[in-house]
């Protein structure tokens, strides 16, 4: 009987700025981590499955923050923590050195990784980052005077030796620390039945609501705006679905490329939210429905992304009723009109309150994104609805609809066939999109409507 082993995790360790975020990017060949010419970007744990059937391998990698912060503070504490809770969990660990300087800390942590209970026996592959050119290597020694056996060197923003680090990490996991579970039939690991991004402005709570749901401290809180700069992500399983969850930086605005790491995470939400299946829209109730707000909406429905409002932190509203929620949904519909097309449900992360209902309403959503309507049907339905629109929707040129299909499920996308785009004004498209949500139960999946003709 074949069997196949679960997916493996390697972390990659260091110091701040010895070039880990680049060597996790160059080993997924893809900007997925925020890599700056100074220390302190990493906070969160970056985790990516890397494939390369070629050489067997197939494992999740790991981006941890530099664990050189000699006095943290509060917030520093946690991140420190949570990047050893991860290493403490790896049946890999490859740490990084930086061939151009060596501290007196390098020493320190690889005596840490010797001596500690939870972390010496974990097979660790030191690799020194920077050595560029083969002349280089000729400066391994102190490296060597540090008890190192044996020592890969590498360049990561080169990618010099590569091939050759994942030959050796092939090598080393059959050793790992952990018996990696089979599986009695030696499948191979299920996928995940969707993907969940969780955006919204800073301190809204969503590293607190990924948390909440993983059970335990999956990424750094703190009361500071703007501590989550990378995607976080993790698995949970919910009701027997496998659902992969990112948590995302924060969005406060399209920031300048002169801020870098504004910039960075603005973008990284962005492709986080393209890459996702559903998107859980966070919003502050204490703060309510702001113009930045409106702005993530405005990208989830360019994206034609299926998404629901939570309003978290519920449980700080004062004074509540029975019409609180009634009251404030009338203030979002008056704030931004869209919102009465999306499901809303009030929370509290930190309380843990209506959590489970906020996610049977995501699997419901996902289960209707993938809604796929016959073009028999589609044809059907809206020739019945032009019919029914008669001539409320236009002037002296009627629209007419020639031919529809579906083209996609996400996004929802549409192409209809028309005799003349320009008769189709926007409060028909309007109308239509209307009777889509109505039949085929689409609240909370954007509808995109492509209008094709040969008279433009």
């Amino acid at each position: 009987m074949s069997s196949k082993k679960r997916v493996p995790i390697i972390s990659i360790v260091g110091r701040q700025n010895v070039g880990k975020s680049t060597l996790f990017n160059a080993l997924l060949k893809k900007k997925l981590a925020i890599t700056e010419d100074y220390p302190g970007v990493t906070r969160d744990v970056l985790r990516a499955r890397v494939l390369n059937p070629e050489k067997g391998l197939d494992f999740i990698l790991c981006d941890t923050p530099g664990l050189d912060i000699e006095r943290p503070e509060s917030l520093e504490e946690a991140v420190l923590e949570n990047a050893f809770r991860q290493v403490a969990e790896s049946d890999l660990v490859v740490f990084l050195l930086d061939l151009k300087e060596v501290t007196s800390y390098d020493s320190r942590l690889i005596d840490k990784f010797r001596k500690d209970p939870e972390l010496n026996q974990i097979p660790v592959l030191y690799c020194v980052n920077k050595v560029d050119h083969p002349e280089d290597e000729e400066d391994l020694d102190s490296f060597y005077k540090m008890g190192l056996s044996e020592i890969l060197p590498i360049s990561a923003i080169g990618r010099r030796n590569l091939p050759l680090l994942l030959e050796k990490i092939a090598f080393l996991l059959p050793n790992a620390k952990r018996r990696i579970q089979t599986d009695e039939e030696g499948e191979l690991p299920s996928l995940e039945d969707f993907s969940l991004a969780i955006v919204g402005k800073p301190n809204a709570g969503k590293s607190s609501l990924l948390n909440a749901l993983c059970g335990y401290d999956r990424a750094v809180v703190s009361e500071v705006a703007g501590t989550t700069r990378d995607s976080v992500d993790t698995t949970v399983t919910f009701d027997g679905k496998k659902i992969r969850i990112t948590d995302t930086a924060g969005i406060r605005r399209k920031s300048d490329k002169a801020e870098a790491l504004e910039f960075y995470s603005y973008k990284r939400t962005q492709k986080t939210i393209q890459s996702s299946d559903v998107v859980i829209h966070l919003l502050d109730a204490l703060k309510g429905f702001g113009e930045f707000d409106k702005k993530i909406v405005g990208m989830l429905q360019e994206e034609g992304k299926p998404f629901l409002l939570a309003v978290n932190k519920w449980d700080a509203v004062e004074n509540k009723d029975n019409n609180s929620f009634k009251d404030y949904q009338e203030r979002l519909y008056s704030r931004f009109p869209l919102l009465k097309e999306i499901q809303i449900v009030t929370l509290s992360a930190k309380e843990k309150q209506r959590i489970h209902k906020m996610m049977e309403m995501t699997i419901d959503l996902a289960s209707r994104a993938k809604r796929k309507i016959s073009t028999s049907e589609l044809n059907q339905s809206l020739r019945a609805w032009m019919a029914e629109a008669g001539r409320s929707f236009s002037a002296n040129r009627p629209p007419k609809m020639l031919y529809c299909t579906q083209v996609s499920i996400s996004p929802f996308h549409l192409i209809l066939f028309v005799n003349h785009v320009d008769y189709f004004k926007s409060n028909l498209l309007s109308f239509i999109k209307k009777k889509l949500t109505e039949k085929y139960n689409l609240k909370g999946i954007p509808i995109r409507l492509e209008l094709r003709s040969d008279r433009k």
